[in-house]
């Protein structure tokens, strides 16, 4: 029995009572920051060209765009809610699969959850078990496939998308495993769009296609049955380097739900070692012509995503680990607000980019960083942070999620709202009808 067989009867079989309290709790985590980084999303350019052409398109009124109160299909809701999530970059990340796992896989699930009336309990044992499925394609795939030019938020997040529909949806293994093979016949996402819409538009897209696939398989269409596995599947087109073993690895006891980290800047994960390092400069109140230079060694993974030297919009300043440095250095912060095209095209902090310089060190692993500041009064500053602040070793308090998510979420829906929605996340499970939930994420 192959790779993808297995994950499929393991997707079927498993119940919300099977699934570990410590993976459930962190699936609670992962839907409130989500939440949080949509409705903040839903303020951004995309949200009103994808819901012009949604509408134009027209649907079912099945689902629902976040914080705008509108109901779509939920193929539509899934696109829009997806991309409108990425958008801020504001996502978690999950190392070993290089991916931000839940953008693609809970606007998916969520869709279908709302569209069938399904409980909260329902949806969290979809998305974790859809996480599960997405965070070991990516682990199998590895490196070298994100390496090669595909954005893993993108194609992983197919599987992840099709695997949670398909709970909800009541697949058994055989239509699951065809789910499977739709989803991933249509992986895409190439990391030369990043800095744009459409790097946004990858998850959304890829939660779109998940559900399409389950909504497919459910009514007989078929595919290959060793999509993952397979001569010519997706281990054996992208990615250079593949490790089958991981896609089954600990199944039903290690939960790579363990390993998701929560972003406590509005920024590729890429550029958070880089903040960290040099945020607490701020506080000697220094000016670009105070500083002589910067200099930043990194691991090659934060250049490869955050190495744009000169963006000229908010988005492309995400990308840069140049600006953040010089926002760290001059604002000491690094949420929303500070990445807008004013504030990237800034004259300060343009000319204190441009005395930055980041080379990789072969050495360093991950998203490690060193920094040295060197003052033009002949004051040198050093620092190394090796994992920033939200990662699983170091993670944010519920404390801090919640403050995270309040921060997003009032600038859209009221402060009793954005209560509401967290009480009821704390308890997702005892929720009959996830609409419920739904409900406190549309603007008043």
């Amino acid at each position: 029995m192959g790779a993808t067989r297995k994950l499929a009867e393991y997707v079927s079989r498993t119940a919300y009572k099977d699934i570990s309290s410590k993976a459930i709790e962190q699936a609670k985590l992962c839907i409130l920051d989500w939440l949080g980084v949509t409705l903040g999303g839903s303020r951004e350019d995309i949200a009103p060209i994808l819901i012009d052409f949604v509408t134009a398109i027209g649907g079912e009124k099945q689902a629902t765009i976040l914080g705008k109160g509108i109901k779509t299909s939920v193929l539509n809701a899934a696109l829009v809610n997806g991309a409108m999530s990425h958008v801020l970059d504001y996502d978690d990340v999950h190392p070993a699969s290089f991916s931000h796992p839940t953008v693609p896989l809970a606007p998916a699930v969520l869709a279908v959850a709302e569209h069938k009336k399904a409980s909260g309990a329902d949806l969290l044992t979809a998305f974790a078990l859809g996480f599960e499925v997405e965070a070991r394609a990516g682990a199998a795939a590895g490196r070298s496939h994100y390496d090669i030019g595909w954005h893993a938020t993108s194609t992983i997040g197919h599987f992840g998308a099709a695997a949670g529909a398909g709970k909800l949806l009541n697949l058994d293994a055989d239509r699951l495993v065809n789910a499977f093979g739709i989803a991933g016949t249509q992986v895409c996402g190439v990391r030369q769009v990043f800095g744009t819409m459409c790097k946004p538009f990858h998850p959304g897209k890829a939660a779109m296609s998940g559900v399409m696939a389950a909504m497919l398989a459910e009514r007989g269409f078929t595919s290959s049955q060793e999509i993952l596995e397979g001569k010519y599947g997706f281990l054996d087109i992208f990615t250079k380097e593949p490790d089958e073993s991981k896609l089954l690895a600990g199944l039903e006891e290690d939960y790579h739900l363990y390993g998701v980290g929560f972003k406590g800047y509005a920024s590729c994960a890429g550029t958070h070692t880089t903040i960290e390092a040099l945020k607490e400069l701020s506080k000697l109140n220094l000016k670009a012509d105070d500083i002589e230079e910067v200099q930043i060694e990194c691991a090659k993974l934060n250049l490869d995503a955050a190495g744009q030297t000169d963006p000229k919009t908010g988005l492309e300043g995400k990308f840069s680990v140049y600006h953040c440095a010089a926002l760290a250095i001059l604002k000491g912060a690094a949420d929303e607000g500070q990445f807008t095209d004013e504030k990237v095209n800034d004259p300060e902090i343009v000319k204190l980019r441009k005395k930055v310089k980041a080379t990789v060190n072969p050495e360093f692993s991950l998203v490690e960083s060193k920094t040295a500041v060197k003052t033009k009064d002949g004051k040198e500053y050093t620092n190394f942070v090796s994992m920033p602040k939200g990662m699983p070793n170091n993670p944010l308090s519920f404390e801090e999620m919640v403050q995270k998510f309040k921060g997003l979420a009032t600038l859209v829906i009221p402060g009793s709202n954005a209560d509401r929605i967290v009480e009821l996340i704390k308890t997702l499970e005892t929720v009959s009808d996830v609409s419920a939930l739904v409900s406190l994420c549309n603007p008043v």
